[in-house]
Formats: structure tokens, sequence, C-alpha cells
């Protein structure tokens, strides 16, 4: 019997529902973006809403005078430098300004430590080109920053650039998400469906900007400054220019809010089945052979297929694995094509997939077995900075190989970062979707009769605070999630949150 009230679990059961059904609605639900903001302010996107973008990238400012989170250094150092340049113009207007500027230069010159001579895998999306990029735009407005400790990541852009220069990208693709740092001119063929280029607030902008000159372009400047409304609109902030990093993201949410259902053995839960039945066809129809992306205006991925597939079961299509073998190269799976880093967790999630449908996978277990850390964690990923996130991915994934040597190191590491009163965070304080990942992960291993006697307390435990503290509010711990600087999907946060909150539950 569940220690739960059952009012409680009634609680739980709606709120799920809610979220289900609102999957994709406005384009997804994300968290405003310093770094995206800071560039609508740079190019006075919205000059009636100045003053207010202003007073919010001052609030976003951390007590040692950096942007973003401190347990993230290498993610500061772009939302830090925007908002220099961004406030830079303002900085005789009131004292606040011109204080937050020179601490923030102040506190980007002590950063040098963590940059070295070579780079990790989960530096933020297209780093290699927005920081160069912005280094050049500080020294032409005269803003002395020290560009010496971002060598290895200028050598990284470079490289990056040839590449682009050889791919010539189109619209919606991975490159034109990072258009500022590296195009020219106004080209309209780069606008995509969703009005916006490259699903990137900050890409728009700068492409406004760029064509403000332009009165054939009337239309199409329209266009993406209603995509920089409704981008706004999606942070719930209220004020337009504070936008996300990346929008929209309806089929990322859809996929991933049904993929946390299917991890956790909800998908067929009969009070939900009503809702998740319609989104998961309407997921299958929108499959298609080549695979799928965080919107159907946006380039296809490895990480999003896979979970695609995964999600899908049985009720993906007949061909479903040739579509992610699309993805697979040398035996190992890649988000995007010609990506410089490879992914913990997308090759996790096509282990996934891949086991869904009776295969094996050699070549990605043996990859994730060889970066698991001597303290059993998995650290690293590119596309999430919590190392709880990325070891319970991988966790679940090797749970489907049998590794389980390697799945019960994996869960004594998490058992040894359990904090005092239950929670799990990677940074300085817990929160409610780490703890979400540990628990479920936790209640995972208990087929394995010797882990179940040793997590039993523990997953008991998170379970009890993640009751307690399901509903904290969203703030800058919580951004986790990795695209140009950190963020958050709500929707998807929320519904591991809440799964792995009903499972515990229903214990």
């Amino acid at each position: 019997m569940s220690i739960y009230p059952t009012q409680h679990t009634e609680n739980t059961l709606n709120g799920l529902r809610r979220i289900i059904t609102e999957i994709g609605r406005g384009g997804g639900l994300v968290s405003p973006s310093v770094y995206d903001t800071a560039m609508a302010l740079r190019f006075d996107t919205f000059p009636e809403a100045r003053e207010s973008i202003i007073t919010w990238l001052l609030d976003q400012q951390r007590s040692d005078a950096g942007w973003g989170l401190s347990s993230v250094p290498r993610a500061r150092a772009l939302p830090t430098l925007a908002s220099i340049v961004a406030l830079h113009p303002y900085r005789d207007t009131a004292p606040r300004v011109r204080q937050a500027c020179e601490g923030a230069l102040e506190f980007l010159r002590g950063q040098a430590e963590h940059w070295g001579t070579s780079l990790p895998d989960d530096i933020p999306v297209g780093l290699e080109l927005l920081l160069p990029w912005l280094l050049r735009e500080a020294s032409s407005l005269g803003i002395g920053v020290d560009w010496t400790p971002y060598g290895a990541l200028f050598a990284l852009g470079d490289r990056r650039r040839a590449l682009i220069g050889k791919a010539r990208p189109a619209a919606g693709s991975s490159a034109s998400h990072s258009w500022e740092g590296w195009g020219s001119g106004s080209p309209r063929d780069l606008l995509d469906a969703s009005g916006g280029i490259g699903h990137s607030p900050a890409a728009t902008v700068a492409w406004l900007h760029a064509s403000r000159d332009r009165p054939d372009l009337a239309d199409a400047r329209a266009a993406a400054r209603d995509y920089l409304l409704q981008a706004s609109r999606s942070t719930q902030v209220g004020v337009p220019g504070i936008v996300p990093t990346v929008w929209p993201i309806d089929r990322f949410e859809q996929v991933w809010v049904l993929y946390a259902l299917r991890i956790l053995d909800l998908i067929d839960h009969p009070r939900l089945a009503d809702v998740v039945r319609p989104k998961l066809l309407d997921l299958g129809a929108a499959l298609r052979p080549e695979g799928m992306g965080m919107s159907d205006a946006f380039v296809h991925d490895g990480d999003i297929t896979s979970t695609v597939i995964a999600t899908l079961g049985d009720l993906g299509t007949p061909r479903a694995l040739d579509t992610l073998r699309r993805f697979e190269k040398d035996g190992m799976f890649v988000t995007y094509a010609n990506e410089l880093q490879p992914s913990l967790t997308t090759n996790a999630h096509a282990i996934h997939a891949l086991a869904v449908h009776g295969e094996k996978a050699p070549k990605p277990t043996r990859y994730l077995l060889q970066r698991q850390e001597p303290d059993g964690r998995w650290v690293g990923d590119k596309w999430h900075s919590s190392w709880i996130y990325t070891t319970t991915q991988v966790m679940l994934a090797l749970l489907q190989e049998g590794e389980m040597s390697a799945v019960k190191t994996g869960a004594e590491a998490l058992l040894r970062a359990q904090r005092e009163d239950g929670s799990w965070g990677a940074g300085s304080v817990p929160t409610a979707a780490e703890t979400a990942y540990a628990v479920l992960a936790l209640f995972a291993v208990r087929r394995d009769r010797e882990l179940e006697s040793v997590t039993r307390g523990a997953w008991q435990r998170g379970s009890r605070w993640l009751m307690a503290n399901a509903d904290i509010e969203l703030g800058q711990d919580q951004l986790r999630w990795i695209g140009k600087e950190l963020y958050c999907p709500a929707r998807v946060d929320r519904a591991w949150i809440l799964g792995s909150l009903l499972v515990a539950q229903s214990a």
C-alpha cells in the first residue's frame, strides 16, 4: 500500500494529465535566456521594452558579478560577455548599469582557469562560433577583454566555420541556429517556417538588424518580428524581447514528455491513456523516414529520433530502425551530421531504441562503459549539464544491455551524492528534476535483488523530498539543459518530476 495520501496521488495524476494535454502548445514553454535577451537589447529590437529588458538582465546577475550557473563555469562566459556588450551603451545612464559592467569584466578576468588547451564535450551549443564573435564585438566597442584564455575555442571555431563553408547550411539546419556567429548579409532563404533563423532568437535579432535597410524584405522582417514576439510569450515573463535560447520546441517537448512516461512505465496508465494515446499516434504520424527534429521546421537529429523510436515501441513504423541508422557513424550514434563532440545520452537513447526492437548495440555500449568515471558517474554530456541526469540516462540504457556491474557502480555514485534531506543536485542546491532522475534510476535497478536491498531506503527518502518540494519555482539553479546557454524546457522537467512522483506514490 502506498504511504502517500490518495489526494496527493490525484493531484499528481491531474498535473500529468494537464502537461500531456498541453504538449507543444505555444511552440513549447522555455525558460528566458540571458544571452538571447542581451542580443535583443544589443540590436535594440524592442525599443518600447528597453528599460524592462535592462532591468531584467541586471536582476539575473549573480552575486559574483557573472551571469549563469556557478557550478557550470564554462557556460557563463557567453551570457556574461553578451550582457556586458548589450549594457555597454547604457553604462552612463545609471550607476547600477556601470557597476554591473565593471563587475562582470572583473569576473571574466577571473575565469581564465576554466579554459585550457583542450575543450570538453559539454561546452554550450555554438560557443566556438559565438564567443569569438562577441569578443570581436566587444573590441569594436572599446571593451577590453583578454582573448588569450580562449585559444582552443578559437581553433575549434575555425574548424566549424570550415565545415559550415563546405555544407552551405539551409533554413532549419543546426548551423543556422548559430548564424549570428558566422553569417553575413541578410539572406531570406535562411528564414524557416517558424519565421525566424535557426529556431534562435539571437540569430533572428541579428538578421533583423542586418536587414534593417532592406525594404524588399518587409514581409520577411514582419514574420521575424512576429517570431520573436511568440518566442517571448513562451517564457511567460510577459516582456517582448525577453526571449528563450531556442524556440519553437514543440516536437522536442512532445517527445520528451512521452519518453518520460515510457521510461517510467506510465505510457499505458489507465488514468492517462485517454490523453496519451492521441499524442502517441500524432508522434508516430510525424516521424519521417529521415527522423525527427525539435520541430517540424528543424533538421532531424539522432537524439530526438532515438527517443521517438524508443517511446513508440510497437507503434513505430516498420522501418524505424532504418531511420535510426541514418544517425549511425562507425557504429556510434550522432546527434547532427558533422558534429565535433559526441554525446553520451544520444548513444544511451539509441541503445534504448534498439533494445525496444530486440537489437543489441555493442559499440555504443562499449563507449558508455569506457566513459564511466572511476567514481561511477558519467559526466560531460553535450546536451545536459547535470551528471545526475547523464548518469541516470546511461544507467537505464545499460540495464537494457545487462551491464549490471557498471549499473551498480553508477547506483553507488548516486547513493553517495544523496543529500541528508533525501534530495539530489549537481550544483549548490538540490533540484526537483535531478531528484526525480535519481529516484527513477534507483527504482529501476530494484529488479536486481542485491541492489534493491541497498537502494530502497534512498529512493524512499528521495521520493519523500520530491513530494514536499515538487512545486519549487523555476529559478536559475533549475536551468540544466545545454543550449547556447543553460535552459529549462519547463513541461519536460515537470513531466519527469510528476512521473517519478507518481511511480513512488504507486509503489
